[in-house]
């Protein structure tokens, strides 16, 4: 289990990384978070926690993901800006359009109409 969320984190990560970077790359090594403070914490392990839910879900009842869209979804995610602050004033004008629901599903729901 902790090697499937351990992957899953990974990609996670990888996600949110700058245009110049590959799958497998990430903003945040442990190193920084530990140096963070508990709202941004509390946060990070929020958005893990919901992703890699999104990603469960999708696979339940025999379905699974696919390798493209997941590509696709990176790929979107990554051209969002090549600094952190950049990809969450993105992320914050997906998020101030309002609706109800994972916060980690509306950006989704960007990348991937």
């Amino acid at each position: 289990m902790r090697l499937i969320v351990a992957c899953a984190f990974s990609f996670v990560a990888g996600c949110a990384v700058a245009a110049v970077a590959s799958p497998g790359a990430y903003f945040e090594g442990v190193s920084d978070i530990q140096r963070d403070n508990e709202s941004f914490k509390n946060g990070y392990a929020a958005g893990v926690y919901d992703t890699v839910s999104l990603f469960a879900n999708a696979t339940q009842g025999g379905r699974s993901i696919s390798s493209q869209k997941t590509l696709t979804l990176f790929q979107c995610l990554d051209s969002r800006g090549d600094k952190l602050g950049l990809f969450r004033s993105w992320a914050d004008g997906v998020w101030g359009g309002g609706g109800n629901g994972s916060a980690v599903q509306a950006l989704v729901d960007r990348c991937l109409p």
